[in-house]
């Protein structure tokens, strides 16, 4: 099936410029769970927030709960920074990339499935959750992994045919 050029425009992509913002992201999300594992849990992040369910010594439903948010903080910054790394444009969407994105998408999923599977087959009770919780993050390190590398082979074969194309125009003119 063939694409038109302009098609790409319409892909629900994020803007190019917010890739830099997801690495940002990430690195304040390493810095929050480093915090919060070895850090001591500083009390400055002891905030009380929402919850719709507590359950630490009983359970409690739409409660302001006392909590140190570093966890939270780096969760969400990784989520949202993986996400936005994975699916910011590229500067020219070709078909190529469009390609590559696409089988990209497929094999992280099927990626994924396998380890919910594995997961859900060999842990049991509330690890289990966790882990689910993240393999959604799994999803999105593979997707950006396979994309990256599938838009390199892609690049490299666009270059080698420009190389052994003598009829193809010079590209500085």
């Amino acid at each position: 099936m063939a694409h038109r050029p302009d098609t790409y425009d319409k892909l629900p992509l994020l803007p190019h410029s917010l890739r830099y913002v997801g690495y940002l992201l990430i690195l304040l999300s390493l810095g929050a769970a480093y915090l919060y594992f070895f850090g001591g849990r500083p009390a400055f992040f002891e905030v009380p927030v929402f919850a719709v369910v507590s359950s630490y010594l009983e359970t409690r439903w739409l409660v302001i709960v006392q909590t140190n948010i570093l966890d939270e903080i780096a969760v969400v910054a990784m989520s949202v920074g993986l996400l936005f790394v994975a699916f910011s444009s590229e500067v020219s969407e070709t078909d190529g990339v469009h390609q590559a994105r696409v089988e990209s998408l497929i094999y992280a999923v099927y990626g994924t499935t396998g380890i919910f599977v594995v997961i859900y087959l060999t842990v049991f009770g509330w690890p289990a959750t966790a882990l689910f919780a993240v393999s959604f993050g799994c999803f999105l390190v593979i997707y950006t992994v396979l994309f990256r590398l599938l838009l390199l082979r892609y690049r490299v074969e666009v270059q080698h045919q420009q190389n052994i194309n003598p009829l193809k125009k010079e590209r500085y003119e």
